[in-house]
């Protein structure tokens, strides 16, 4: 039998710690799915940085924006499917 959710329900009223949530697990999945291994713990590690520092009501900055909106690319699910196609085959 499957589970009913994938993830835990993680509620915040702050859209921009949804979103970076929403990104880290984006990264989990590819690190689970084989891709990356370093690359995928810094890039989660910096996610995890900057919820925190936006629960301790900083904000973040536009070269910080523009680096999530990269990584957004990066792990994107039709990059994830040409990372597995490339090195499965």
């Amino acid at each position: 039998m499957k589970p009913t959710k994938k993830r835990a329900a993680k509620r915040t009223d702050n859209p921009m710690i949804s979103k970076l949530l929403d990104l880290k697990y984006r990264i989990n999945e590819a690190y689970r799915s084989g891709g990356g291994g370093e690359a995928n713990k810094n890039d989660k590690s910096w996610v995890i940085a900057r919820i925190r520092d936006i629960r301790d009501g900083m904000t973040l900055t536009k070269g910080e924006m523009l680096h999530c909106n990269n990584l957004w690319k990066e792990y994107s699910p039709s990059r994830l499917n040409d990372w597995e196609s490339y090195t499965n085959g």
